[in-house]
This record gives C-alpha cells, sequence and structure tokens, in this order.
C-alpha cells in the first residue's frame, strides 16, 4: 500500500504526477476586472442580478457585453404560457377541420368550443392579475 507521502512524492525528472484540473490556456483564462462601486450602486446591482437570477458577476458580465438580461419568469407565467398554447392548439385544430372540410360547420358545437375558451381565457387572465373569479385577491 502507497503511503500519503509517496502518492505526492515527485516523479523522476522533477515532473509532477498527474491528475487535478487541467491548466486552461490563456485565452480560456478568466482575468479579474477591479470596479468600484459606491454602496448603493452596488446593492442596486445585486438586486438587479438577483431579479435576473444571476450571479454578480455574471449580470455585470452580461451587461458589459451589451448581452439582453432577461428577469426570472414567474411560475404563474410559465403556467399562463402553458395553457395559453393549449388553447392556441385547440383553436389550430378547429381552423384546421373547417379550412381542410373535413370538419362540417356544427355551429353549436363550434358555438360551445369558443365558448369554453373565451371562459378559460378570462380566468387566464385574472390568474395572472391574482385575482380569484370572486373578485378577490
Amino acid at each position: 500500500m502507497t503511503t500519503q507521502k509517496e502518492a505526492h512524492a515527485p516523479l523522476p525528472g522533477g515532473r509532477k504526477r498527474a491528475g487535478g484540473r487541467p491548466a486552461k490556456s490563456e485565452s480560456e483564462r478568466l482575468k479579474n476586472v477591479p470596479l468600484r462601486m459606491t454602496a448603493a450602486e452596488r446593492q442596486e446591482a445585486e438586486k438587479n442580478a438577483a431579479d435576473a437570477g444571476l450571479t454578480l458577476s455574471a449580470y455585470l458580465r452580461d451587461r458589459t457585453l451589451g448581452k439582453p438580461v432577461r428577469g426570472v419568469v414567474p411560475a404563474i407565467n410559465r403556467e399562463a404560457y402553458a395553457e395559453l398554447a393549449r388553447l392556441a392548439g385547440n383553436l389550430n385544430q378547429v381552423a384546421a377541420h373547417l379550412n381542410a372540410g373535413t370538419m362540417s360547420p356544427d355551429w353549436m358545437l363550434l358555438h360551445d368550443m369558443l365558448s369554453e375558451i373565451r371562459r378559460e381565457v378570462g380566468k387566464l387572465r385574472l390568474d395572472l392579475l391574482g385575482v380569484t373569479e370572486s373578485g378577490g385577491r
């Protein structure tokens, strides 16, 4: 069994043992850029970074390089997006069948489907505002 001291001993010729993280090339190596800010500026930058779901470094880097900084999408918006996609899919199916002539325009059925979609969109709009169907928050 190799002792800890033997495991870290240099190889013949003064070479080091392989292992650890490979060295980065000069182009990959990150450089620090000193930046002076007031306490208020730093606080605002940290808040903006947190709102965007980024570290302060990533936020400042993106802003400096002109990259768009997007905020974190709230869960309600992701859910609303999914619900809108479902409703849009339903509308596209109806339109495709009507245009292809594979669906006779059963006006009562079409009216019921459009009424359901209208109700769902209305409910979704209230959800986005944080309002319950009874009118409260």
